[in-house]
């Protein structure tokens, strides 16, 4: 019942689509919670004067990438759900395909699994058939996190969106430099601040500015028992830990920062579990959303879960309504290792 009632009176909080925003979460201003320097030891001589020291290329050299292992993509238990949207605000139902009108449904912000399809139309339900002309065919994100090998002894991060690296701290973009690409896993080797903004070492020669990453920090921001997430709500990632050790990180996105929909900073519980359920609510309202088949919701701080997320791949930015959406695949990841009465710390920065 517990469980029946949670899914009923999920509203408004949870995720559904927006627009993402133009940058990491942490970036309105510069110098938003500044992180010690944890890049690599090798590379602690590195510094605005001195961009570049023989034991830093030596050590980038041997180490050209993060000590992580891709997650596979698994679609887990909505690997055979086709699911699709409708385009428009409102959409005729009809008894059957190329039948008669029976309805018009307003639709708002609406993904659902037809459970029968026939001549360019899908049934809803029976004798509650529609075009498929209407409608668009959902495409979930093939992303998933990473397994961290054994620790980690300084910073890795995912490239948030395509650019070209910069010579130098501070620097104007250089096409014939380094190019990098959404989602790209790269090193943090030494980090320079340039007024107020923090510029990361990457690769030989690559530097790149602070709006542009989502970093994973080696120490953990807080000292829990068993396994356990923390939310870093400026980073917009999640890394699972068993004890104080990290095991998994990802990108997720959290509830948009506009005093309404943010994702509340705190400690928490899993408190329900839901494998796959629908999420809906502001019915009647420009904001109206429902969402078929939610998979691997974990609700930690009342109607806030951890969920799967089908509809987007805004990953690494601000998206939702205070829910955190993960991939599928790292959702599903994430039900396995966390269970009831496991922790979520969500923080802000280091804090």
């Amino acid at each position: 019942m517990r469980k029946l009632l949670v899914m009923l009176l999920v509203v408004a909080l949870m995720a559904v689509a927006q627009l993402p925003v133009a940058v990491q979460a942490g970036s309105e201003a510069p110098g938003a919670p500044p992180q010690a320097f944890q890049g690599a030891a090798a590379c602690a001589g590195v510094s605005l004067e001195t961009p570049s020291t023989p034991e830093c290329e030596a050590f980038m050299a041997a180490r050209p990438s993060p000590n992580v292992s891709q997650l596979p993509a698994d679609m887990g238990i909505i690997s055979d759900i086709t699911f699709i949207r409708f385009n428009r605000n409102e959409v005729s139902i009809y008894d059957g395909p190329g039948g008669a009108r029976v309805d018009t449904l307003v639709t708002g912000y609406m993904y659902v699994a037809p459970d029968a399809f026939e001549d360019d139309y899908a049934r809803l339900s029976p004798g509650r058939w529609v075009s498929l002309n209407d409608a668009t065919f959902g495409s979930p994100s093939s992303f998933s996190g990473v397994t961290i090998n054994g620790g980690l002894d300084m910073p890795f991060a995912w490239i948030l969106w395509g650019h070209d690296a910069v010579k130098s701290p501070g620097g104007l973009s250089d096409r014939e430099n380094g190019r990098y690409e959404r989602f790209q896993l790269v090193n943090i080797y030494a980090t320079v601040n340039v007024s107020g903004w923090n510029w990361h070492l990457i690769g030989p020669g690559h530097w790149t500015n602070q709006q542009n990453l989502s970093i994973v920090y080696p120490g953990a921001p807080a000292e829990f028992g068993g396994n356990w997430a923390g939310i870093n709500i400026y980073e917009q990632n999640l890394v699972a830990y068993s004890g104080g050790a990290p095991v998994m990180a990802t990108l997720v996105s959290s509830g948009v920062r506009n005093g309404e929909w943010d994702t509340r900073f705190g400690t928490f519980d899993v408190d329900t579990r839901v494998e796959a359920g629908t999420m809906n609510g502001a019915e009647g309202s420009p904001d109206f959303y429902s969402l078929d088949l939610v998979p691997y919701a974990q609700y930690f701080d009342g109607l806030i879960s951890m969920h799967g997320t089908y509809w987007h791949n805004s990953f690494g930015y601000p998206h939702s309504h205070g829910c955190v959406n993960l991939s599928v695949s790292d959702a599903k990841w994430l039900y396995s290792f966390l269970g009831e009465g496991s922790t979520v710390h969500v923080y802000l920065g280091d804090a």
